[in-house]
C-alpha cells in the first residue's frame, strides 16, 4: 500500500465532529462530502465523516476531540494511507527496551544515543516513532507514555515524553538475555501480540546451537558451518582435536565472546587453553584433556553440559593476529536483505576472540583485504556478500517472527573458504565507529524505519 506525506492540524473550534480534508486529498482518494470513513492511528480507530475544504495543500484537519480519541502525540507532517474507506495515519513505530533511568537527558542511559540514532535517521519518513519500556504502558487506556525525539524550529533534537497509541510495528531491542527473560517483559510482549495488531521484529536472542542446526542441515548453507557438537564428551573433544588440532568451547547461549575457551593440541607438548579472565588473556598448558576440563569446570559439570565444541578455523592473519569480519545486514523497504557494511576485526594479542572488549581492534576492510588478498580482494568481498545473503534468507524462513536486521560473524581461512561463526539477532554497532563505515551506520539506522514502513503496510 502506498502512502503520502501530508500535514495533520487541529481544528479547535470545529462546528462539526467530521474530519476535514483539503480538495487534493478528496480527489486523490475519491471521497465525497459527508461520506462515512474510518480513521486510525496505531491501534486506535473510530468512525467519522469527511468534509471537503478548498485548499491546495494536502492537509487533514482533526477536531480536538477526535485527535484526543486517537491519542495523537503531536501535529505536523506525517504519512497517511487510504484504502477500503479507511484513513490510516502514521505509521506508529516503537522500540521496546528496558533500563529506563528517569533522566530527561538520557532516559535509557548509555543506550540513549543508540536509540537517538534510530529515531533521527527515520525523521525524513515522517512516522510517529518512540522508545518505551513495559512499565510505560497503560493497558486500560490502550496508550503508551513513550519517549520521542522532538526538534524545535531553532533548536536541536531533545527527548520528550508524550502519550501515543500502541504501535503498528515494534523493533525489539531488549539489551540482554537476562532482561529478556524477566516475567514482566515476556508478559508485555505476549499481551501486545495478542491484544493488538502490531508486528514485532527481531524478537528474542538466538541460541547458538539452534541456529547451527538450522544452517548446518540446509543444503544452501551447510558449507559455511564449522563442525560443532553440543554437550560433548571428553572423548569427542579429543576426536575433534585429532582432526583439527584446534577447537573452541563456547556456551550455547552466550554472547559478547564471554566464557569461550580455545584449546589447541600438540602431540608432544600437550594441551594449550586460552581464555579471558577479567581484563586479562590467560594461557594455560595441561598434560591431559581430562585435567583441563576438571580445572575449568571442576564439580560444576552441569555448566559444561551447556557448552558446545566447535571446529577451530585457521583464519587469515594481520600482524600475526587472527582476523574476522562482522557483516551488518538490514532489510530495505522492499523487504530485501542488504549487506550494509563489512567491518574488519583483528584479535588482541593472546585473545580468544576479536571482540573489542577483549582487546580487539577495528581495521579498514578495504586496506586489509587489499593487503591480504591483492587482486582477489573484490572476489572475496563478493563471496562474503553472497554467503551472507544466502544465510539470512535461509535463516528467516525457518524461525518465527520477522527479521529486519542481522549481524553475522564471518571468517575466511587460509584457503579463502568462508565460514560462519555466529548470527546475532541484536547486533552491536561498534563497527560503525570506524571512519570508513560511519555513512553505512546512518544508512543502517534508516533501514530500521524503512523496513518498519513495509511491515506497517505504508509502502
Amino acid at each position: 500500500m502506498s502512502s503520502i506525506i501530508c500535514r495533520i492540524l487541529p481544528l479547535s473550534n470545529a462546528p462539526t465532529k467530521a474530519v476535514i480534508l483539503t480538495q487534493p486529498l478528496m480527489e486523490k482518494w475519491g471521497c465525497k462530502n459527508g461520506q462515512s470513513v474510518k480513521i486510525s492511528l496505531g491501534n486506535k480507530m473510530l468512525i467519522t465523516q469527511v468534509i471537503s475544504i478548498r485548499r491546495r495543500e494536502p492537509i487533514i484537519y482533526l477536531p480536538v476531540a477526535t485527535a484526543r480519541q486517537l491519542s495523537i502525540p503531536y501535529f505536523g507532517e506525517v504519512r497517511v494511507t487510504f484504502q477500503n474507506r479507511c484513513i490510516k495515519i502514521g505509521p506508529v513505530l516503537a522500540i521496546l527496551t528496558t533500563g529506563y533511568t528517569g533522566s530527561t537527558a538520557s532516559p535509557f542511559g548509555n543506550r540513549s544515543q543508540l536509540f537517538r540514532n534510530f529515531l533521527v535517521a527515520g525523521q525524513d519518513e515522517k512516522p510517529y516513532f518512540y522508545v518505551f519500556t513495559p512499565e510505560m504502558i497503560d493497558w486500560q487506556r490502550g496508550v503508551i507514555s513513550g519517549w520521542f525525539l522532538r526538534k524545535d524550529k531553532m533548536g536541536p533534537f531533545h527527548w520528550e515524553r508524550l502519550t501515543a497509541p500502541f504501535p503498528d510495528v515494534i523493533y525489539e531491542r531488549v539489551p540482554n538475555r537476562k532482561s529478556e527473560s524477566l516475567p514482566h517483559v515476556q508478559q508485555c510482549l505476549t499481551r501486545l501480540k495478542s491484544l493488538t495488531v502490531c508486528r514485532v521484529f527481531n524478537q528474542g536472542f538466538f541460541n547458538k546451537w539452534s541456529i547451527h542446526e538450522l544452517l548446518h542441515n540446509h543444503p544452501l548453507t551447510a558449507q559455511f558451518i564449522p563442525e560443532s557438537v553440543l554437550c560433548p564428551s571428553i572423548d569427542k573433544i579429543q576426536e575433534m582435536l585429532n582432526r583439527h588440532q584446534m577447537v573452541y568451547l563456547k556456551p550455547s547461549g552466550g554472547s559478547l565472546g564471554l566464557g569461550i575457551f580455545r584449546i589447541t593440541w600438540h602431540p608432544t607438548n600437550g594441551y594449550y587453553c586460552r581464555f579471558r579472565e577479567g581484563d586479562k588473556n590467560i594461557l594455560h598448558r595441561f598434560h591431559s584433556l581430562d585435567k583441563l576440563i576438571l580445572y575449568y569446570f571442576g564439580k560444576q559439570l552441569h555448566r559444561f553440559e551447556r557448552y558446545l565444541v566447535q571446529q577451530g578455523i585457521r583464519l587469515i592473519k594481520y600482524e600475526d593476529r587472527p582476523v574476522d569480519f562482522r557483516v551488518h545486514m538490514n532489510k530495505d523497504k522492499s523487504g530485501q536483505w542488504q549487506v550494509v557494511a563489512i567491518g574488519t576485526k583483528v584479535a588482541g594479542f593472546g585473545s580468544v576472540t576479536t571482540h573489542v572488549r577483549t582487546g580487539g581492534q577495528l581495521l579498514s576492510t578495504s586496506t586489509l583485504m587489499q593487503k591480504i588478498f591483492g587482486d582477489q580482494e573484490q572476489f572475496v568481498k563478493e563471496e562474503i556478500h553472497e554467503a551472507s545473503i544466502r544465510i539470512a534468507q535461509v535463516l528467516e524462513k525457518q524461525i518465527d517472527g520477522p527479521l529486519g536486521e542481522l549481524g553475522l560473524d564471518i571468517g575466511v581461512d587460509r584457503n579463502h573458504q568462508i565460514w560462519l561463526f555466529e548470527v546475532n539477532a541484536k547486533p552491536g554497532r561498534h563497527i560503525f565507529l570506524h571512519p570508513d563505515l560511519r555513512d553505512a551506520g546512518r544508512k543502517s539506522a534508516r533501514y530500521i524505519t524503512e523496513y518498519s514502513l513495509r511491515l506497517a503496510n505504508f509502502v
